[in-house]
């Protein structure tokens, strides 16, 4: 029993102290939470392209006929943009016209995470796969860019025989990248 009347709480001091240590860490937790978040933004946004391009050089080969993966929407079919962020489309182009029309199967559709930018050149907007599997054209590179700026930019490079490959080391342009 105590004589002197304390209780068993918690003095003003410890309860302080206790909260110091409390911000403290939570002020060294939240950015490397913010780290982690992006870096698997973007690893899905490189996944989700990636599987969608591999499936339509696939889509062409089994189907034995041109595939098309393209920046734009279902509703609207290809954009002509080279900005991919705001979502793809993969379709097969039974007419070779490279635009998604009423008859021609929709075979994927995109759109990656929040924060990521997704860009070609401005020569390559879209990408065509033949039943051969390749790619006809020059090389392209899709640069992905997110909130970690150029030095956490990632790279999908497409060859002409349509290999699919991903570049986490690239050498993206700073304007498309700003971080």
């Amino acid at each position: 029993m105590d004589i002197h009347g304390h209780g068993t709480g918690v003095t003003v001091l410890e309860l302080m102290v206790t909260l110091a240590v409390a911000a403290v860490l939570l002020g060294l937790a939240i950015p490397a939470y913010e780290t982690f978040i992006n870096r698997q933004r973007m690893r899905a946004a490189v996944t989700g392209l990636h599987g969608d391009l591999l499936a339509a050089r696939s889509q062409a080969v089994f189907q034995g006929i041109a595939v098309i993966a393209c920046p734009g929407s279902p509703d609207d079919g290809c954009s002509g943009s080279n900005d991919w962020s705001a979502g793809w489309i993969v379709f097969e182009d039974h007419d070779g016209d490279r635009e998604h029309d009423s008859g021609e199967p929709l075979r994927r559709r995109g759109s990656p995470p929040e924060a990521i930018a997704i860009f070609t050149p401005a020569s390559r907007p879209a990408l065509r796969f033949l039943p051969d599997g390749s790619a006809p054209g020059s090389n392209v590179s899709i640069s992905l860019c997110g909130r970690g700026g150029p030095a956490r930019a990632r790279k999908l490079v497409i060859s002409n025989i349509g290999r699919i490959r991903r570049d986490d080391h690239p050498n993206v342009d700073e304007a498309l990248c700003p971080g």
